[in-house]
């Protein structure tokens, strides 16, 4: 059984997505979310194989009253860090323990611990802490399909593909494969990679957001100056007119 979490800010969409899948036999769905940081708490909460997850989203607010991920792809890049930290510590853990492994004492209690519980999702060569993603977007844009591979995401698929497409997609990426969409795969390769700079592509974000020069500087910690500076220089790299231009180029791209 494949254990599904399917997030997304459209209630109806998702409600419809998620009773189609639960027609099929090998599929379970476990969780549903509507913002980032909800989705987050989901997948802690259920574990699930597969995470769908939407694109563009709302941020939400953590337990701890900070911001969820800004979108999507955010969210994919956050769990692919929590993924990669979790495979360093086991890999610590299990050199510490063949440098420690001086007695059979030493060698039970070892082998007892990694064993300690059924909830644990690291008891095998298939296991996995984290869930493979499939990223699900309305807008098929080359930049966004770029961004989420670079994420750690394992299938990206708009939004109108096919029920059954879907299905076999969730499935195959259950098994570790990659599914990508072969005409967004062809654009993302036309296009390449972002022109922009990390600072850049957060101060355009917050433009298209509607955030003002002085509300994007104190989101993220800058002078208004820098700001701008880095306005100009998007707009430079896109060729375009002015800030408007430059957040509507990037946004037609994927970038943001």
């Amino acid at each position: 059984m494949i254990r599904l979490v399917v997030a997304d800010d459209q209630s109806i969409l998702r409600s419809g997505l998620v009773a189609l899948l639960r027609l099929e036999p090998d599929l379970e769905v476990v969780g549903e979310a509507a913002d980032g940081a909800s989705t987050l708490a989901t997948v802690a909460e259920h574990s699930p194989d597969v995470l769908l997850l939407d694109v563009q989203m709302p941020a939400g607010t953590r337990a701890d009253g900070t911001p969820g991920p800004s979108d999507g792809i955010a969210l994919a890049q956050e769990l692919h860090e929590l993924q990669a930290a979790q495979e360093a510590q086991e890999a610590q853990a299990q050199g510490a323990g063949q440098e420690g492994t001086t007695g059979p004492e030493v060698r039970a209690s070892g082998s007892e611990s990694r064993a300690s519980g059924p909830e644990s999702r690291a008891s095998g060569p298939e296991s996995r802490a984290q869930p493979r993603i499939i990223v699900l977007t309305t807008f098929g844009r080359a930049g966004y399909l770029r961004r989420t591979m670079e994420a750690g995401a394992q299938g990206f698929m708009v939004k109108d593909t096919p029920v059954e497409r879907l299905v076999d997609a969730i499935r195959r990426v259950d098994q570790g494969l990659l599914v990508v969409d072969p005409e967004l795969a062809a654009q993302s390769l036309s296009v390449g990679a972002s022109p922009l700079t990390t600072k850049e592509t957060e101060v355009l974000q917050g433009a298209a957001a509607g955030g003002s020069t002085a509300k994007i500087a104190a989101t993220l910690f800058l002078s208004e100056g820098t700001v701008r500076n880095h306005i100009s220089s998007a707009i430079g790299k896109l060729g375009v007119a002015n800030r408007a231009e430059a957040v509507r180029a990037a946004s037609d791209n994927g970038w943001i």
